[in-house]
């Protein structure tokens, strides 16, 4: 890991505004920065290298801003915690609005600081400083933050950034915005502002679940003969994922997880009978109708699964659902789902939930009801496929078990190589926004390269050749991690969707790739990694050349260094088009 080191020494007296701003950032602890250069922040950037010295908070910097606000997102899916970004006026924050709107939907703390002005119409240089002020610049991301500010004092930036703190680590997490006014950066303090007591201005604890909720719970889980867990969002700890498992087990439960969420449980568990999913396939759907009894633990998109369920029979069990979620849901996106038929709804984390039920439930241990699926594969001949990738690196590495995806493609082989640990892989992107992979994967990188892991990124080839250039800022910062591109060379899941709609019309679904292929030429992101100074392997077309790229990319992993390996992979060999479409209303 690098930062830069700056000449001479810092200067430790906090005499500007923007001081404050930075000297804040440090008593809450944060470590890291990730910005793209804008002087709308000239006087916080100043501040961050010759007040702080480019310490505690250290810069990453990034090519554009989407990057710095995914990095940021990849450090808290790893960890739980903020880390900074900082958003040049308002076409930096249009910039990054659509991966904060991914951190927003993945509900991950982070701490966005953007600027502004000067408001002070009579400092502001001509043209440049009229166009990049706003008059309420908050109003652009509202509807996809939990909190917003435009501090106007240096006290008030002390308490805004108390409250943006505590705001951002309460659940349900989310990013804040606090929008710094250029003239106040750069007004000379008369006087050093108190400084809190912040052991007085932490988050509050965890609201615990209401009693009778808990008792409600305990009666239909005892009467239950198939109980199926469903397992979303839950804190990475060892001892949050040792209690789940508990619970499974004392129950005699069934268990899924689903790849839109963090790894929760692990995979090679018995109780874990059907493999991690993003869309809900058959034999998923065929378990959810044979269950008597769901526990839905902060599953996104519960309503979802079980409408999509009912083609494989009619789901009849009662449902327990336990989330926070809906303090967040404001009606200006749909973020919160459908609303799914609960029996007994629970305000609380789900691990809250989980802890309390083990309580009240006692000891004891069952085997669950239903035997593990077994995923069924055909010889693919001498083709690319995803089970021969993860052979290979499985293989290839020193630990697997030490491995942290930061992110991985639908049709994963989970059997080949399962999660086992609460940082084995670290979720998707959240909102679906494309082009935000590279830049999360290297935020998870840095926030796990000092933690014993190695970050591998399986992405696909349209998300990383829109965000490809994140991979410079792990470069340049000196972050060990390895992509891998799973490349069919198209838009392909939109190539699913034309193909739908023109069967629909009866028109020719041969042209289903038309604008969507990414070929002719291909992309060569060897090329592009070695562009950034990363590794380029591949492409790697043939099932032969599979275990020398991986060896190659595992060898510049155990150097330190960026690689990326380019995967030439049959469009739709890991999954079948109705399984990634789902079915709409106007499909049928």
């Amino acid at each position: 890991m690098h930062l830069d080191r700056i000449e001479g020494t810092p200067d430790p007296a906090v005499a500007w505004g923007s001081d404050v701003a930075a000297q804040m950032l440090r008593r809450l602890g944060i470590p890291y920065v990730s910005l793209n250069p804008g002087a709308s922040y000239r006087g916080l950037h100043d501040s961050l290298v010759n007040h702080l010295g480019n310490q505690m908070p250290g810069i990453i910097l990034c090519l554009h801003e989407d990057h710095a606000v995914a990095i940021a997102h990849g450090y808290a899916k790893a960890t739980g915690e903020p880390m900074a970004c900082v958003l040049h006026s308002n076409v930096g924050l249009l910039h990054g609005m659509m991966s904060l709107f991914n951190a927003w939907c993945d509900r991950v703390p982070m701490l966005v600081l953007g600027a502004t002005g000067p408001v002070d119409s009579t400092k502001r240089r001509p043209w440049i400083d009229w166009i990049h002020t706003s008059k309420d610049q908050g109003g652009l991301i509202r509807d996809f933050i939990k909190w917003d500010d435009q501090p106007t004092s240096a006290e008030a930036l002390v308490e805004s950034m108390c409250r943006a703190n505590i705001l951002t680590r309460s659940a349900p997490t989310a990013p804040v915005y606090i929008c710094l006014d250029a003239g106040l950066q750069e007004t000379r303090l008369e006087k050093e502002p108190e400084w809190p007591d912040l052991a007085r201005y932490v988050p509050p604890a965890s609201p615990r679940p209401a009693r009778a909720a808990v008792e409600q719970a305990k009666a239909l889980l005892e009467g239950a003969r198939r109980p199926l867990m469903m397992v979303g969002r839950g804190r990475r700890t060892s001892e949050a994922w040792a209690a789940r498992v508990k619970l499974a087990e004392r129950l005699g439960a069934c268990v899924m997880s689903d790849l839109k969420t963090p790894a929760a449980f692990p995979t090679d568990h018995p109780a874990h009978v059907v493999q991690p999913f993003n869309q809900v396939p058959n034999p998923a759907r065929e378990l959810i109708c044979s269950a008597d009894l769901i526990l839905a633990l902060d599953w996104v998109d519960l309503a979802g699964c079980l409408r999509a369920s009912s083609s494989a029979g009619r789901v009849t069990a009662k449902i327990i659902a336990t989330s926070l979620d809906q303090h967040l849901h404001n009606g200006a996106h749909m973020d919160h789902q459908g609303l799914p038929p609960v029996d007994v709804r629970i305000a609380a984390e789900a691990d809250e939930v989980v802890a309390d039920l083990l309580e009240t439930l006692g000891t004891g241990k069952k085997a669950p009801w239903h035997d593990p699926i077994v995923p069924k594969r055909k010889d693919d001949g001498s083709a690319v496929t995803l089970p021969r990738v993860a052979s290979a690196l499985r293989k290839a590495v020193t630990q697997p078990d030490k491995v942290s995806f930061a992110s991985l493609c639908r049709g994963w082989p989970t059997d080949i190589w399962p999660l086992r640990d609460p940082l084995a892989y670290l979720g998707k992107d959240g909102g679906g926004g494309i082009g935000s992979g590279p830049g999360i994967s290297v935020g998870v990188a840095l926030a796990l390269h000092t933690r014993g892991r190695q970050t591998v990124a399986v992405l696909g080839d349209g998300d990383f050749a829109m965000g490809a250039n994140a991979l410079w800022s792990a470069v340049r910062h000196r972050i060990p991690i390895l992509f891998l591109i799973n490349n069919n060379r198209s838009y392909y899941n939109d190539e699913l969707h034309q193909e739908t709609v023109a069967r629909r019309r009866g028109r020719e679904t041969a042209n289903r790739w038309v604008g969507q292929r990414l070929s002719d030429p291909d992309v060569n992101f060897a090329k592009l990694a070695e562009a950034q100074g990363a590794v380029g392997i591949g492409p790697v077309r043939t099932a032969a050349e599979i275990v020398p790229a991986i060896e190659k990319g595992v060898e510049a992993l155990n150097s330190g260094s960026v690689a990326v390996v380019d995967f030439h992979i049959t469009p739709g060999e890991e999954r079948h088009a109705q399984a990634a479409l789902g079915v709409r209303k106007t499909d049928q």
